[in-house]
């Protein structure tokens, strides 16, 4: 039975075509590899492209894409197929006893949830609260099953989303993984996906195969949002605060625009003036956030980040989608106030503050450096 594959213009197969073409060659082709590794910027649409990706290689009619519609397509994208497995943060388990661990219950129903609606949405990232890191634990109830004989139809794919959290604490799951890679088991696959591949162990980079993954491009951005809900007249700011991060520009749907505006003014006025009460209560309420909600702390830093990067380049006569934007009056007043910072260099400090979480550092501490990092660079 042959079967034909239906494309939105929100597929992100589409959003990333030119990945997409490797990946499919490489599906096609009789050397598909034990293991990969697929990086890039937050947002790109890194864990659909390696969900479709193990789809492929178990679709039972493929063409140029998975078809979505045999059976086997059908178990993919409900997240629900037996060669599929999925590795993602989770919370520490309790301890029972000396030997034994469990998860509660709550811990468990917000699992199904998030691979629900990880299913529904490959967008979607899932972020279990206190969960940061990947737990020895997963990597040994992996090797349980990787091993066992199956079927010689299609091929096991194993995804690592966050991979980056392997080595988080003292490394144990990462050096639990690498015994897999060494001895991999055979017609599996497993796919590293990560924003930050320099946080891996060397042993572990140096057994996969890399790809990269550019940011998504403004239009598929920019489609996304109207297909989701945005107001058409605010499409151009919201295109450019997402800066091709899918992550952002779901963030900026699901806040008020003018709240956001207020906020990232105040953080601007903030991070840029000399005052001792407003740090102080921007580092407590930023370690507190960091910690509670690291998905909104990053979601700030890199709005903040891109309203510096944009400031840089219309200081240096570059355009930029927010200059054309409401955000231009204030940017033009800092210019005007800082004409010979380095406002590139405020913007790289901020997207290493929000990167920050992934590595686990003390927040308050990075948070005070950041501030009189930015002074010394704006009077320098």
């Amino acid at each position: 039975m042959a079967y034909q594959k239906t494309v939105t213009a929100f597929d992100p197969l589409i959003g990333q075509r030119t990945v997409w073409e490797r990946l499919s060659l490489i599906a096609s082709s009789s050397q598909v590899g034990s293991a990969y590794l697929l990086t890039g910027p937050p947002g790109s649409g890194k864990e659909a492209l390696a969900l479709a990706f193990g789809r492929y290689l178990n679709c039972e009619a493929p063409d140029t894409l998975p078809c979505d519609r045999c059976p086997s397509c059908q178990r993919f994208k409900q997240l629900q197929h037996e060669k599929l497995k999925l590795v993602f943060p989770l919370p520490a388990p309790k301890k029972k006893t000396e030997t034994e661990a469990e998860f509660d219950s709550s811990s468990l129903g917000l699992v199904a949830e998030a691979i629900k609606k990880k299913a529904d949405d490959p967008f979607y990232k899932i972020q279990i609260p206190k969960a940061n890191r990947i737990l020895i634990q997963s990597i040994r109830d992996l090797r349980k099953t990787l091993y066992l004989k199956s079927d010689n139809t299609g091929r096991k794919m194993v995804l690592f989303f966050d991979a980056h959290l392997l080595s988080a604490g003292q490394g144990e799951a990462a050096n639990a993984l690498l015994k897999i890679l060494e001895e991999p088991p055979g017609t599996t696959t497993l796919m590293l996906v990560t924003d930050h591949k320099e946080l891996l162990l060397p042993t572990i980079l140096s057994r996969c195969q890399h790809l990269g993954a550019p940011r998504l491009n403004d239009d598929f951005v920019g489609e996304w949002l109207l297909n989701n809900g945005a107001n058409g007249d605010n499409v151009s700011l919201m295109i450019g605060l997402s800066s091709g991060n899918i992550h952002q520009a779901r963030f900026l749907l699901e806040q008020p625009l003018a709240e956001l505006i207020a906020l990232l003014d105040k953080l601007v006025q903030t991070v840029t003036s000399e005052n001792p009460d407003g740090w102080r209560s921007f580092t407590q309420t930023y370690a507190k956030l960091a910690n509670q909600d690291p998905a909104s702390f990053r979601f700030h830093f890199r709005l903040l980040s891109l309203w510096f990067r944009s400031a840089c380049r219309l200081m240096r006569g570059m355009p930029d989608l927010l200059h054309k934007t409401e955000l231009k009056p204030g940017m033009d007043t800092f210019v005007t106030a800082y004409p010979h910072a380095d406002l590139f260099e405020v913007a790289l400090s901020l997207e290493e503050t929000a990167s920050a979480i992934a590595q686990n550092l003390y927040m308050p501490l990075i948070l005070i450096n950041l501030l009189l990092d930015v002074q010394k660079t704006l009077h320098s």
